[in-house]
């Protein structure tokens, strides 16, 4: 039997479960589907997950220290986008995965 190689090194490995970490949350998911057109402010973010500013800058401070968002400041105003164009990528690919129709697998024989 051929011996399994596994495919990332320890830190791209714990780069993956940082990222994934940093997506798994309904409100994260939230926000970065708002984001996947354009860059979105505080206020905004927090009216489309129908949830508290505070908590909305708590969940973009988690994804900023996660390396997947940054901001710019435009007066008082902190607009976030998403950094990482392959979060883009994996939200899209989730939404698709998540909103076609179930399948029914076939079961093994």
């Amino acid at each position: 039997m051929k011996k399994l190689k596994f495919e990332l090194s320890k830190k791209q490995l714990d780069q993956a479960i940082k990222g994934i970490q940093g997506i798994a949350h309904p409100v994260r998911f939230m926000i970065l589907y708002s984001l996947l057109k354009e860059e979105q402010s505080v206020s905004v973010l927090s009216e489309f997950t129908n949830v508290s500013q505070s908590v909305t800058s708590q969940h973009l401070s988690k994804m900023k220290d996660s390396g997947i968002l940054d901001s710019r400041k435009e007066s008082n105003k902190v607009f976030y986008f998403i950094k990482d164009e392959r979060y883009k990528e994996i939200i899209r690919i989730l939404v698709k995965f998540y909103s076609e129709p179930e399948k029914v697998s076939k079961k093994r024989s």
